[in-house]
C-alpha cells in the first residue's frame, strides 16, 4: 500500500494531460489552443511531483520549479502556434527567457547575475516582437523589435563594461 500511494502525483499527471489534450484540437477549433497554457505546466508539476514521490528526492523542487516556467512558456508557444496567434510569441519569449534566467541561477547560485544580464528583458520583448513582426510582416513591429535589441545591446554592453571596471 505504501508503494502504491508514492503513485499519488499521477492524479496530477492526468490532470495535466486532460488539460493539454483539448489543445491538439486547436488546429481544427482554434480557441482550443489556449488549453496548452494551462495544460503543460500542470502535466509538468505532475511529472516533477512524482519523480520525487518515487525517489523521495524532494530536493529536487530547489531547481525544478524553474521547469514550471519553462512549462508555461512552451504552453505559449504551442497555444500560438494551434491558434495561429503570432502575438503570443512575446509573452512566450518573455516567459521562456527569464525562466532560462532562472534555471542558471538555481543551478550556479549566481542569482546577482540579474544585475549585469537585466538587458535580456529588452531582448525577450524585442525577440518576441521580431516573431509577430515577421509572421504579420509588419514593419512598424519589425523597427520596434530593432529598436528594443539594439537597447538590449547596448545595454550588455554597458553591463559588461561597468562589471568589468568595477
Amino acid at each position: 500500500a505504501t508503494k502504491a500511494w508514492k503513485l499519488w502525483p499521477m492524479i496530477i499527471v492526468l490532470a495535466g494531460v486532460g488539460l493539454t489534450f483539448p489543445g491538439f484540437l486547436g488546429f481544427v477549433h482554434r480557441g482550443f489552443g489556449a488549453f496548452f497554457i494551462a495544460g503543460i505546466p500542470v502535466l509538468t508539476t505532475g511529472a516533477i511531483l512524482l519523480y520525487a514521490s518515487m525517489t523521495g528526492y524532494w530536493e529536487v523542487w530547489a531547481v525544478a520549479w524553474t521547469l514550471e516556467i519553462l512549462a508555461l512558456a512552451l504552453g505559449f508557444i504551442m497555444a500560438a502556434i494551434f491558434m495561429r496567434v503570432p502575438g503570443l510569441a512575446i509573452p512566450a519569449f518573455i516567459i521562456g527567457i527569464n525562466g532560462l534566467m532562472f534555471i542558471f541561477c538555481a543551478v550556479t547560485g549566481l542569482w546577482q547575475s540579474w544585475a549585469i544580464l537585466w538587458p535580456i528583458e529588452f531582448l525577450a520583448v524585442g525577440l518576441g516582437l521580431l516573431v509577430l513582426g515577421m509572421a504579420n510582416q509588419s514593419a512598424g513591429v519589425k523597427t520596434a523589435a530593432s529598436v528594443l535589441l539594439t537597447i538590449a545591446g547596448g545595454g550588455f554592453f554597458i553591463s559588461t563594461f561597468i562589471s568589468v571596471f568595477n
